[in-house]
């Protein structure tokens, strides 16, 4: 009952706010010939390329994650104040695209039950995947559009799945594409693949990407996964990015302990250097003891270097008086140097009145 009752409630204020939600695309300029996914996803596309050389697109709807989700072009977008904003990407156009979540400028993203993925093909092969929410207008520029009905969201992380095998023909945003479309799929089928690419034995630069997306998308549970990956991996490019992905994850207060954990507790320099990079980044003054803690008590010159380093990253009005405090009191000389040098980049005048009243005496 208490289900039902939220659902009716996010329908209510769906009405009540006018979003420009749609089951099938917001198209403009294209030729939309219909067919059926029902003998599976890769069986209809398959058929399709057969057929037809291209270059053309070939597109279906999905279950997304809950949330909100605008997936879209940032510099069409048409934001006003808290109302919807419903921007408009060209399909083979690349420039300017962005994924979001939440709201970015006062733009409020829909809250919708599904997205819509589209794979661009041409000469037999799929070169290119694209996914779009419901509120993004779309500009085929009088491309030929293959619309499948009746598709299984399974059979859909699968097929794009099956996609990245041929990862070393990839790029980096190719494959991120790719691996963005699956983590956007609501359901297990998703997370599994995620954890399926976030494994050690994968291609490291597949296992780097799928780390932000299991952290940025699946919440706990991809906590959790990263967590015990980042404690065993043997993989220093892959932890580093790992613990970017830890930053990254909503349950946020949770996020931030297992970070000041790591800083504090981890046995590897490099991983208390990191967590304390993005323990600066992504909570401000609430990092502030951790990170002046590495400073004084940390064994490790270079993590107190990378710790100084990380004050600098704070917002100003906090990370500047910090700096100025460790290039004022501090006893080791590594550390004021570094705390002098930050402040000289960071042209603030707090600063500069402190390196001045140096130079002074």
């Amino acid at each position: 009952m208490r289900l039902r009752n939220m659902m009716m409630a996010i329908l209510a204020a769906l009405a009540a706010t006018g979003y420009c939600a749609a089951e099938q695309p917001q198209l403009t300029g294209a030729k939309v010939v219909e067919r059926s996914a029902k003998k599976g996803v890769q069986a209809a596309v398959q058929e399709i390329i057969k057929a037809d050389k291209g270059p053309a697109w070939i597109a279906y709807s999905a279950p997304v994650i809950p949330g909100e989700q605008h997936m879209c072009c940032y510099s069409s977008a048409r934001i006003t104040g808290n109302v919807a904003c419903c921007g408009s990407c060209r399909l083979d156009g690349r420039d300017h695209d962005v994924f979001f979540g939440n709201q970015i400028g006062g733009c409020k993203a829909t809250l919708a039950s599904i997205f819509f993925v589209f794979m661009r093909f041409e000469s037999g092969s799929i070169s290119q995947v694209r996914a779009f929410s419901t509120d993004c207008a779309l500009d085929a520029a009088n491309s030929t559009l293959y619309w499948l009905q009746d598709v299984e969201p399974a059979q859909s992380v699968t097929y794009l799945e099956s996609l990245l095998k041929r990862e070393d023909s990839r790029g980096r945003a190719e494959s991120d594409e790719i691996l963005s479309a699956i983590a956007l799929h609501s359901g297990t089928q998703a997370t599994a693949a995620l954890e399926r690419m976030v494994q050690p034995g994968q291609p490291s630069k597949l296992r780097g990407q799928a780390a932000f997306w299991i952290g940025s998308t699946r919440a706990a549970h991809g906590l959790d996964v990263l967590l015990a990956l980042i404690k065993s991996d043997q993989d220093r490019e892959f932890v580093e990015q790992a613990i970017f992905a830890v930053s990254q994850n909503e349950e946020h207060e949770r996020a931030f302990d297992e970070l000041i954990r790591l800083a504090r507790q981890d046995p590897r320099h490099d991983v208390r250097e990191q967590s304390l990079f993005w323990l600066a980044q992504e909570a401000g003054h609430k990092a502030a003891g951790t990170i002046t803690d590495a400073i004084e008590n940390d064994p490790d010159t270079d993590v107190k270097k990378k710790a100084v380093f990380a004050l600098s990253e704070m917002p100003q009005e906090e990370g500047v008086p910090l700096l100025i405090d460790q290039a004022r009191k501090n006893r080791n000389p590594v550390v004021r140097k570094e705390a002098i040098f930050w402040l000289g980049q960071s042209e603030d005048p707090r600063a500069l009145d402190f390196i001045a009243s140096i130079l002074e005496h």
